[in-house]
């Protein structure tokens, strides 16, 4: 008897576990809701990317020390921030704690390896000697989300993964020279307590050297 008990208490726990799982992987949604959330998302999450991947703030040449200048405070207030701390603060509206954390530590953070720093953080906040709240910017960093990416209707949720749901959205890119094409994003998105986040990144760069490669690789074909 009691090895029966144990096999019948066994195969009821294996049948929660499945039960979970698949709940787990049936995750209802509403599409329009998701479709909504994402719209809002996007538009919250363009200039953040910009301040973060883009040429980001605009700073005063001829101020600071080195290699860091004083933030232009047309710049801080056209992208609706005062401060580094009020930045980090949006960023967390639009992304994940976990995709937050990744933008914190790679961009406003100052990277170093047995004492040397190898990466000098790309802003700070910094209080000067008047007392004036100010961020600064390193005019040396190298930023690499270049051209203008657009946002176009038409997104889609593609797939569901657990608690995740992944969106397809249409999007325009322009190159730097003024190339254009139209292409998709796959971007993931995590709804927590106070509302949805997206979990990846959410641009993309439009690469002309990619496209020659694939021109060459058509000719070869």
């Amino acid at each position: 008897m009691r090895g029966a008990r144990k096999i019948i208490l066994l195969l009821t726990v294996l049948l929660l576990s499945f039960s979970l799982v698949s709940c787990e992987k049936d995750r209802e949604y509403d599409e329009g809701e998701v479709i909504a959330a994402a719209k809002e998302l996007l538009a919250l999450a363009k200039p953040i990317n910009e301040i973060y991947y883009g040429k980001g703030l605009e700073y005063d040449p001829e101020s600071g020390n080195g290699i860091y200048k004083v933030a232009l405070a047309e710049s801080l207030s056209g992208f609706g921030i005062s401060s580094v701390e009020e930045l980090k603060e949006k960023t967390l509206r639009v992304y994940s704690d976990e995709r937050a954390s990744l933008m914190f530590n790679t961009v406003l953070s100052s990277i170093s390896d047995e004492g040397v720093i190898k990466h000098y953080t790309r802003y700070y906040d910094y209080t000067d000697g008047e007392g004036n709240s100010l961020v600064m910017v390193n005019s040396d960093y190298s930023y690499y989300l270049t051209g203008e990416i657009e946002y176009l209707d038409g997104i889609e949720v593609v797939d569901v993964e657990g608690e995740i749901i992944v969106i397809s959205v249409p999007v325009r890119l322009t190159s730097e020279s003024g190339k254009v094409k139209n292409t998709s994003l796959e971007i993931r998105m995590l709804e927590e307590s106070d509302g949805w986040r997206f979990t990846t990144a959410s641009f993309a760069v439009y690469n002309e050297s990619s496209d020659a490669y694939e021109d060459l690789l058509d000719k070869l074909k």
